[in-house]
């Protein structure tokens, strides 16, 4: 064994690669049964936690110990379960509906078809379900649901690290080009009280984001607008935010949504787009991950190289002035 309690057996090794299946499945079970909003109060007892989560307590108990073995959950002598600081991040309201999302066969499934999109680099997710992903979305509002909660919880963290990292002090009108349920908005006019808003996207997200920015006293300073993002872009801005947006498209798409957001700011607006890039070196990276995650649900949407970045842009008519990376805590 290593100092990190691994062992150098090429196979263990690759046993527990594969088993990252079943880890990931127990993660997401986790969430989907409201362990961590479970225990957020206090430690439980395997029997109390069972009856809080409505589980068959041995069925239980099988579980808990994978959460323990990945240190989201100790279990304490006489006390019982107790969260561990990353597991409290499975609670609703934090990292929970991304955990439950992975899990769900909505997402899960298309995955097994992975070797058929390496072939052919078609969406898997669009073969499986028969739609593209956002065609599906339009007609599956549960679906649609369960993804946006997701992409809320993704992102949330880089939405407020945007929203203090960007100098919003010069603008007075900024638009969120397919901006989901309202959450990267929400951080930013929060942030900088001076800014209004408009937010474009697809019916049923629009609506909640309506609501959203409501709860959130911010009704009254963005424009929701219901629209494809890719007949119409508005005009009367000075920032476009594309935020995991292009990612979801091949080159030219990318490029025309790109050059779009030019016109739309004018010579001297600013398009800021939020993406990962792809670590070329080998390392073990999220961006790496998400990149098979965006060819199982997009097929041509992709991850990209800060290269390839650059000349997207510059064929949009864009120069590429700064790559911040965005850092911020999940609270």
């Amino acid at each position: 064994m290593n100092d990190r309690g691994e062992s150098p057996d090429p196979a263990d090794r690759l046993l527990v690669l594969l088993g990252g299946k079943w880890v990931a499945a127990a993660i997401s079970a986790a969430a989907s049964l409201g362990i961590a909003d479970a225990l957020g109060p206090g430690p439980l007892r395997l029997e109390e936690l069972a009856a809080r989560t409505r589980c068959q307590p041995q069925a239980l108990e099988r579980l808990m110990r994978v959460l323990v073995g990945e240190d989201l959950v100790r279990e304490e002598s006489g006390v019982g379960y107790a969260l561990t600081e990353m597991g409290a991040l499975l609670a609703r309201g934090r990292l929970g509906e991304l955990a439950t999302f992975v899990g769900s066969p909505f997402s899960w499934d298309p995955w097994s078809a992975l070797a058929d999109s390496v072939r052919s680099g078609e969406s898997a997710f669009a073969k499986r379900h028969g739609l593209p992903l956002f065609d599906y979305l339009d007609h599956h509002g549960d679906q649609a649901d369960l993804y946006h909660a997701a992409i809320d919880a993704f992102s949330k963290r880089e939405a407020r690290a945007l929203a203090e990292a960007f100098d919003f002090s010069p603008v007075s009108r900024v638009a969120d080009i397919g901006g989901g349920r309202g959450t990267l908005l929400i951080e930013v006019l929060s942030r900088w009280p001076h800014l209004e808003g408009v937010l474009v996207e697809r019916p049923a997200a629009a609506e909640q984001a309506r609501a959203a920015l409501a709860r959130a006293g911010l009704d009254q300073r963005c424009d929701t607008r219901v629209g494809d993002f890719f007949e119409s872009v508005p005009g009367d801005v000075e920032v476009c935010i594309l935020m995991h947006i292009i990612h979801s498209w091949d080159d030219p798409t990318s490029i025309d949504l790109l050059d779009r957001c030019r016109q739309a700011v004018g010579p001297d607006g600013t398009v800021l787009v939020v993406e990962g890039l792809v670590v070329p070196d080998g390392r073990r990276d999220l961006t790496n991950l998400l990149d098979l995650e965006m060819l199982v649900l997009c097929g041509p949407g992709h991850e990209r190289r800060k290269p390839e970045m650059r000349r997207l842009f510059s064929a949009a008519g864009l120069k590429l002035e700064r790559a911040v990376p965005l850092t911020a805590g999940v609270r």
